[in-house]
């Protein structure tokens, strides 16, 4: 009679309990099989830039996998003093030699399109009128298919594992808390149209709100053979991004002190109570679920704490185990991007003009070391 009970138990959890990684391998990889994903867990870094620099200290000195590439024309064209089409030019010229190196490294390249090039967007309203402008455009609709054709005219025949992010957070705070209700039609299009070029490569679909996961719920895979599904893991936002709107004050000292926050701790994301590593498994549970009814891999393509953060080095400790456990490729913002993200600098508050870097490894970076250390081991 126990015996029976206790198969009756494994039974059930065998249905509701997700599929751990297995010796490094990403949980139900096999959906990707026949295209060029690697078949490791990858762990890695975003990068603003792909610098040959950047590139070759996360593979040699981080030990990371794979770096993902936030392709933002409008910010780059602002910094080079460059139009919004110049600077795409620009980027898909640079783009095949930036493949080479991650090719000659061993490293996957995601690329994420983050801005398109679009001049409109020189004419949309400021705050959150703008997200709505965005959607509301149908040029960006076209410009983002044709966007994607360029990069997998450049990657069709590259050997090599390169993920395609169709978007970065897709947002309209007219829909919210649901995605914008263009994004799945733009999203399958855009598949499409990259299918009919590039038959290999994986396509990375965030389904949002923004970077959260709670559209996960009741989101229907799209049509086709590879794709990865992804969402982003800042909550509880109240902690991780605490202070950064602060910096900007005179008195940083006393700012700091009416924002020094734990972790863990109580804070008002979603619906408030108390933040730990359990309610982060809570707040994911819709991605979860999605993962065991579908049977597809997953991707947390940017989490982090604020470098000031208390006990930050806990937080992210407390998030990658989780990550690992569910078999979750996962990628850390960010590296040699702005200073409050990085791990390479020390854990004081202060403006980017002030970071400074550390002169002995952080805690945060030992505990993302320590993981990324594993890709050795998975190799």
């Amino acid at each position: 009679m126990f015996r029976r009970c206790l198969l009756l138990v494994l039974l059930c959890l065998s249905f509701v309990w997700p599929v751990m990684a297995q010796d490094g391998k990403p949980a139900f990889n096999q959906s990707l099989e026949g295209s060029t994903a690697r078949k490791q867990l990858l762990r890695g870094f975003t990068v603003g830039r792909m610098r040959e620099s950047s590139i070759d200290k996360a593979a040699n000195k981080w030990h990371a996998n794979h770096v993902r590439y936030m392709i933002r024309t409008q910010f780059q064209a602002r910094v080079q003093k460059l139009t919004y089409q110049q600077s795409w030019e620009k980027i898909i010229n640079d783009l095949p030699g930036e493949l080479d190196q991650c090719k000659k490294l061993g490293m996957t390249a995601v690329l994420c399109l983050f801005e398109l090039p679009n001049d409109n967007a020189l004419n949309y309203p400021r705050g959150r009128e703008k997200l709505t402008a965005f959607w509301n455009d149908d040029s960006n609709r076209k410009l983002l298919i044709k966007c994607w054709q360029q990069i997998a005219q450049i990657c069709q025949d590259r050997d090599q594992d390169i993920w395609f992010e169709i978007l970065n957070e897709p947002l309209d705070w007219q829909d919210f808390p649901k995605p914008p209700k263009h994004w799945r039609s733009w999203a399958q299009q855009a598949i499409n149209a990259i299918r009919q070029i590039d038959k290999k490569h994986p396509v990375v679909i965030e389904v949002g709100p923004g970077g959260l996961c709670w559209a996960f719920k009741d989101f229907e895979p799209l049509e086709d053979d590879y794709i990865i599904y992804a969402t982003h893991q800042y909550q509880p936002h109240q902690y991780t991004h605490q202070g950064i709107k602060n910096i900007k004050q005179t008195d940083l000292k006393q700012a700091y002190l009416d924002m020094h926050q734990p972790w863990p701790g109580e804070y008002s994301d979603t619906g408030g109570g108390w933040w730990d590593k359990s309610r982060l498994r809570t707040e994911l549970k819709p991605l979860i679920d999605f993962q065991q009814r579908h049977k597809v891999r997953i991707y947390i393509s940017e989490f982090s704490a604020i470098k000031w953060a208390p006990d930050a080095e806990k937080y992210l400790r407390d998030s990658i185990e989780l990550y690992e456990e569910l078999g979750w490729d996962w990628s850390y913002h960010a590296l040699d991007e702005w200073p409050g993200w990085s791990l390479e600098h020390t854990d004081a508050f202060d403006t980017p003009q002030q970071a400074k870097r550390s002169e002995t490894p952080t805690e945060r970076a030992k505990v993302v070391k320590h993981f990324m250390d594993r890709n050795l081991r998975d190799e």
